[in-house]
């Protein structure tokens, strides 16, 4: 008699998965959607960042093709000793090199939009 019990036991627990599974459908759905979400952002933000390396590229290509770093050079040595050394100390050399990158991958990005 036990066993028959736990038979209608069994049967009664597979029942009432089933009507769980249909109940938790739109959640299902909902924890899909999210996931696909999830996904786009990823792949639109990977696509941004090698699009911006690409940018980036492309300027300092063009910086180098006018001879910009060669003018920055040659007007940085035509300082005095002293002031020449003392700006090289600070970093003056290289933030105007990453100014005029920066200003240059913008010029970029707006010419390829």
């Amino acid at each position: 008699m036990q066993f028959l019990l736990d038979i209608l036991n069994a049967l009664g627990d597979v029942g009432q998965t089933v009507v769980e599974f249909f109940d938790f459908i739109p959640t299902y759905f909902q924890q899909l959607m999210a996931y696909i979400n999830v996904w786009y952002i990823k792949a639109k933000l990977t696509w941004l960042i090698w699009t911006m390396q690409v940018y980036y590229t492309t300027a300092q290509l063009l910086l180098k093709e006018i001879g910009f770093n060669s003018v920055v050079a040659s007007a940085f040595n035509a300082l005095p000793d002293e002031l020449r050394y003392y700006a090289y100390a600070f970093g003056v050399p290289h933030a105007i090199g990453v100014y005029f990158n920066f200003l240059s991958t913008g010029f970029v990005m707006k010419m390829l939009r």
